[in-house]
């Protein structure tokens, strides 16, 4: 361990621990835009320049490695104007449509604005790149006029994804972020999982179902785990906004989009295509919300006096479940279900009965289940 000393604050930190990690972890923020803590920094947005004892120049903190006795300011005067001038110069590229933005109040390019109270830019707009909108797959929209070329979504898609889907094209106001020969993003090697949007620090990259749904302030969130398999990735879903705090008068909650929980221990906020947007299946109206008994065997059991007899088509084609079945409590359910399966095993044997378990189960639940099957039913099935 090495001893520098940040804002007059020493701190113990490994040797070339990034400067800005340091900064971070100790509680002291600094202004950045390119930087994120899975990725290797890139130093693009010069944004975390710093000063440091012994250096001529102030130098970007993400880049810069600990040694021992290093002396750093990251707040001053100088330090002020510098990052004030980059985020004008960002904003001389940039439309200033917050008031109608989908991501106003999550863009960081937006809140640094206010920091540094730049309303509008002091450079010349007429030079200004134009943009263009990539609408050109299922799940993602690319609007490049507010793209401010951090990298985020490159190094993302290369160093955690794997997929290289996406890279640097073209130079000066011709730069944007474009597949191979800027093929359509569905003809690309994108895997869809929606890291390189969750990462973009302005509306470049957007979810399309988030597209016009609200503000964000306005969403509220649940916090869950992922019930596609048994990893257990954790992801937050903003709802849509209702006069009744996001309670629409069915009483079901709309999911609007999904993104990865930050900080959690098994995904941080990254998530597969599936976790990202498989989640419409959550108000589905062919979604079963209670157990459901077969109107025969409900009869047979005394929950109803309703005459039914088996179809030769299976009663699960039926449009509508209530032709066929009748829906019970769950504890109901489970005190049939522990009847059956006692007298199956009392009649033939352990072995005549089977556990099927889900892969959308977590691991410690598929493990309780299988101790039931081999512990209480008594079968290796």
């Amino acid at each position: 361990m090495i001893t520098i000393t940040i804002d007059g604050k020493k701190l113990q930190v490994e040797a070339g621990t990034p400067v800005l990690e340091a900064a971070l972890n100790a509680g002291i923020d600094v202004p950045r835009l390119c930087y994120h803590k899975h990725l290797l920094p890139s130093g693009h947005c010069r944004l975390c320049v710093v000063d440091v004892v012994g250096y001529h120049d102030p130098q970007p903190a993400c880049t810069l490695a600990a040694k021992d006795g290093l002396v750093i300011t990251t707040r001053c005067e100088d330090l002020y104007r510098r990052r004030k001038t980059i985020i004008d110069m960002l904003i001389s590229d940039h439309p200033m449509d917050c008031t109608i933005c989908d991501k106003s109040g999550d863009c960081d390019l937006q809140k640094y604005a206010y920091e540094f109270g730049i309303k509008e830019t002091t450079l010349n707009k007429d030079i200004a790149r134009e943009g263009f909108k990539q609408d050109d797959n299922p799940f993602l929209l690319r609007d490049h006029q507010y793209c401010i070329l951090c990298g985020r979504c490159t190094r993302v898609c290369d160093e955690v994804v794997g997929a290289n889907a996406i890279e640097f094209s073209g130079r000066g106001f011709e730069s944007h972020v474009a597949t191979p020969f800027d093929s359509p993003m569905n003809e690309s090697a994108c895997v869809f999982c929606g890291s390189c949007a969750q990462l973009c620090p302005t509306a470049a990259l957007l979810q399309k179902g988030r597209v016009g749904q609200g503000r964000e302030w306005e969403f509220p969130r649940i916090d869950t785990v992922c019930g596609y398999c048994g990893v257990g990735c954790r992801v937050q879903y903003a709802l849509r906004p209702d006069v009744e705090g996001g309670m629409p008068k069915n009483g079901d909650r709309e999911i609007v989009y999904a993104r990865g929980y930050q900080d959690s221990v098994v995904n941080d906020e990254f998530l597969c295509t599936k976790g990202r947007y498989g989640w419409d299946y959550a108000t589905s109206k062919d979604r079963l919300t209670r157990p459901l008994v077969r109107k025969d065997f409900a009869k047979q059991l005394g929950l109803t006096d309703e005459d039914w007899t088996l179809d030769e088509t299976s009663p699960l084609q039926a449009k509508n479940p209530e032709e066929n079945f009748i829906p019970v409590e769950w504890d109901k359910a489970l005190e049939i279900i522990t009847d059956k399966v006692v007298e199956a095993v009392e009649k033939h044997g352990p072995d005549s009965v089977a556990g099927l378990a889900s892969a959308r189960c977590s691991n410690e639940d598929n493990f309780v289940f299988q101790k039931v099957i081999r512990a209480a039913v008594g079968t290796n099935n």
